[in-house]
């Protein structure tokens, strides 16, 4: 049995006590998954006083939290003799290469959707990698330029390890009707690319009307962008923007759903096609290296250029002809357990822990 301390430097806010509460569900869930053969500890960074008493000076204020945090993260490796610290986020990058030359522990790097570094972080960055023992990443792609950028030294220290997971269930369907039922959840922004999936609505309705599209976000930078865009090309009728959705509500969502459509531009790790999978619904996804990784071996997807409007309209005609059927959503959930449930991600960090020690 080893001694396991996952360490989240974030300083983590909640839009309100659900999201928290997912959260700490999740990680519930990942803790026992894993504890089966391990002591696992987990530390989150909410200690928020610091900011308060230092408002006026946030930047210090920042700095000096991160600094005790860091401390007490030392001092806790210490006392409790952990062999094993995993650090959640590129980004800290020097604080696990701290953590690595003062405590002896094993210390391994999770790649947060992080891109690659310029200017101070790329030349550091490198310096800290010899003091890193593993790297997690959603796919060896995701790695890439991590490794052109010599931020990592070697593919031999990557490995896959789908980031999080999703505690939905598939659920019986009330009502599976004539009209397929398409769903985005996400952020209305540019990466998402909600403009790419609007048109092909509107290729897609003129030849035909046995869909609809609802439409879920967390933010809204883009909504009257897009609800323009909607209104002048005349597909309200087959578009819905729903607007935020309580966390509590998005697995009866998703069960009641026949197609998750995401046209990401760029993924780390891919949440809400998780929860999607979770619960049975096919997915119609872009050709980016975190979605290829979390639906390789899955017969039951369509993927497609996030910038070729075409190449998803015909995806959608494909499974807009498809009849859907219980067999094909214990497929996708099946799916699911074997490559993005907790248990599953347990599976794969023990194959990292084995080579580590």
């Amino acid at each position: 049995m080893k001694k396991i301390l996952y360490i989240n430097f974030h300083k983590c806010y909640y839009n309100n006590l659900s999201e928290f509460e997912a959260e700490q569900k999740n990680i519930l869930e990942y803790k026992i998954s894993l504890s089966k053969k391990h002591k696992i500890t987990y530390i989150l960074n909410n200690n928020h006083s610091i900011n308060k008493e230092y408002e006026s000076f946030k930047i210090i204020s920042k700095l000096l939290n991160q600094l005790l945090f860091l401390i007490y993260c030392l001092h806790f490796i210490k006392k409790q003799k952990t062999q094993i610290v995993i650090v959640h986020g590129l980004d800290y990058f020097l604080e696990a290469a701290f953590l690595k030359l003062f405590s002896g522990a094993k210390v391994i790097l999770q790649h947060h959707a992080e891109k690659t570094y310029l200017r101070k972080k790329a030349i550091l960055m490198p310096l800290a990698d010899k003091w890193i023992d593993a790297y997690l990443f959603n796919g060896k792609e995701m790695a890439q330029p991590f490794l052109q950028k010599k931020c990592i030294s070697s593919m031999n220290k990557v490995y896959e390890v789908v980031e999080g997971s999703s505690t939905f269930h598939l659920l019986p369907r009330k009502n599976i009707e004539p009209i397929k039922q398409l769903v985005f959840i996400g952020r209305l922004n540019e990466n998402k690319n909600l403009i790419t999936l609007l048109k092909a609505i509107t290729i897609l309705k003129i030849k035909r009307s046995d869909f609809h599209l609802t439409i879920y976000y967390t933010s809204a930078e883009l909504e009257q962008e897009l609800k323009i865009y909607s209104a002048e090309n005349k597909i309200n009728d087959v578009v819905t923007f729903k607007g935020p959705i309580p966390q509590n509500e998005i697995e009866r969502v998703l069960n009641q759903s026949d197609v998750f459509v995401s046209c990401s531009i760029y993924e780390g790790s891919g949440y809400s096609l998780i929860e999607s999978l979770a619960c049975g619904v096919f997915p119609i996804v872009s050709h980016i290296p975190a979605f290829d990784f979390l639906l390789e071996g899955l017969n039951e997807k369509m993927q497609f250029n996030p910038l070729d409007e075409i190449e998803l309209v015909n995806n959608l005609h494909k499974i807009l002809d498809i009849e859907f059927n219980e067999s094909m959503r214990k497929s996708i959930r099946n799916h699911f357990e074997n490559k993005c449930s907790n248990i599953a991600i347990a599976r794969q960090i023990e194959t990292v822990l084995h080579h580590l020690t």
